[in-house]
């Protein structure tokens, strides 16, 4: 029920508006013609040449983590309602499809009446009634119904796959906060070490409480800051636990060494966002909005329909099976003379409703478009910001050793060594956190271009 990917590809650029549509908004298609160098990334890209039906899982390299994903796919409560509802309209196809065959029904009737005697008589007949679909009005209602349930499955489909992307995110700032706690654990006891030398100088004569106060104080503000970055965390993991559907406060595995996020492949427009399942939904919404339109005009037309019927009536139910049984044939037309307006005004409306489907469909690909571009120009963004703050660090650190020799040695002064100390390990976690934002970033940008699990 897919649409046909060359068709999509080319529908990107310019949709030519819906068969029934009285105004086609071709002028308004005009608009979505994308730039040339659209899907050129930029030269600080590093990118790979993975496989163009490569899934959001092989961009890591991470093998536990697809355990995670299919545990919070099996669970998810949101995701369970997505899927029933998509059968609710799977099983919606069965009435339209039904309305184009022959119904055969069956009845058994029994009546006693009396005048000047009491009198019984049977019934049972088998009636055929055959809509015919000359104007191809009920074909019409069979497609919409198909074409809507293929856009719920892909509905569902597009809601599998950013619930899979939001877990892998999830998991990357639970793993990649870790790291920095760590790392504010770590400069929280380097405060308390300088702490402790504070006071052996003083306790020698080579110090003065300002100086201890002023090492006290900076632990205090790194303290109250890990106490903050670990409350964030237990949010964190109940977020991702909600998520999951489970209600424990298991967590999930810990990354021990910061994972090579795979930039997603690029490539042509119309392929990139060809792939995505919302973009197709979109497009075959327009197709079962514009069979909708067609099947509500029809109902302007003329109807025919065949019925046949075959009876044979007794006094006892034995006698129903005997004899020779009564038969008719009887060929209806009809059609709709006046009905206050009623039927033109649903089939307008429906109309109305495959020019708001068209509409959809350019605003879920101006979106598509608008998020493909956000992510590259992220990405080279952020891989610039991580370079320059790995060099930061580089130099922080230097600074840090040469303040902490000369402090030692008697010669330098706290200040000095608590302000480069901080210097260094605000360095760090800036570091660890444009690291997060890049990988999270690149789940955000293999999305967009349509990869799936």
């Amino acid at each position: 029920m897919k649409p046909d990917a060359l068709t999509l590809s080319l529908s990107l650029a310019l949709l030519g508006g819906c068969s029934t549509l009285s105004d086609p908004q071709a002028g308004r298609a005009e608009s979505l013609a994308m730039p040339a160098d659209w899907a050129v990334p930029a030269e600080t890209l590093d990118l790979s040449m993975l496989p163009q039906d490569a899934g959001l899982l092989d961009l890591f390299r991470q093998p536990q983590l697809k355990q995670l994903v299919d545990e919070t796919l099996n669970n998810n409560l949101d995701l369970q309602h997505t899927a029933l509802r998509l059968r609710q309209q799977q099983l919606l196809i069965a009435p339209e499809r039904a309305a184009r065959q022959p119904e055969l029904t069956g009845s058994l009737t029994s009546q006693r009446s009396k005048e000047k005697t009491i009198s019984n008589q049977q019934t049972l007949a088998l009636t055929l009634n055959w809509e015919l679909d000359v104007w191809g009005r009920l074909a019409d209602g069979q497609a919409a119904a198909q074409q809507t349930a293929a856009a719920q499955k892909l509905d569902y489909d597009a809601a599998r796959h950013s619930l899979a992307a939001r877990t892998v995110q999830s998991w990357l700032d639970i793993s990649l906060r870790q790291q920095i706690i760590k790392t504010e654990q770590q400069w929280l006891k380097s405060s308390e070490n300088n702490r402790a030398v504070i006071l052996d100088r003083y306790q020698s004569g080579l110090g003065n409480l300002a100086d201890l106060a002023t090492a006290k104080a900076a632990t205090a503000r790194v303290q109250a800051s890990l106490i903050e970055r670990q409350n964030h965390q237990r949010v964190a993991l109940r977020q991702l636990n909600l998520l999951r559907g489970v209600s424990n406060n298991s967590e999930p595995p810990e990354i021990t060494v910061t994972p090579d996020i795979t930039t997603p492949p690029i490539s042509l427009p119309g392929t990139v966002l060809a792939r995505r399942p919302d973009l197709q939904a979109a497009y075959l919404r327009i197709q079962a909005a514009d069979h909708s339109a067609a099947k509500a005009y029809k109902q302007l037309l003329p109807g025919f329909s065949l019925q046949a019927t075959l009876s044979n009536t007794g006094q006892d139910l034995d006698q129903l099976l005997k004899g020779s049984p009564l038969w008719s044939l009887l060929g209806q037309l009809t059609a709709p003379l006046f009905n206050s307006g009623r039927l033109k005004a649903q089939a307008d409306i429906a109309q109305l409703d495959a020019e708001l489907s068209y509409l959809n469909y350019q605003q879920t690909l101006l979106d598509a478009v608008n998020e493909v571009d956000n992510g590259l120009d992220l990405e080279a963004t952020l891989a610039q910001q991580e370079k320059a703050l790995a060099q930061a660090l580089q130099h922080s650190q230097t600074s840090l050793d040469h303040y902490r020799s000369l402090y030692r040695d008697g010669v330098g002064d706290i200040l000095n060594l608590i302000s480069a100390e901080q210097t260094a390990f605000e360095a760090r976690i800036q570091l660890l956190q444009v690291r997060q934002n890049r990988l999270s970033n690149r789940i955000t940008l293999g999305l967009a271009l349509g990869m799936n699990i």
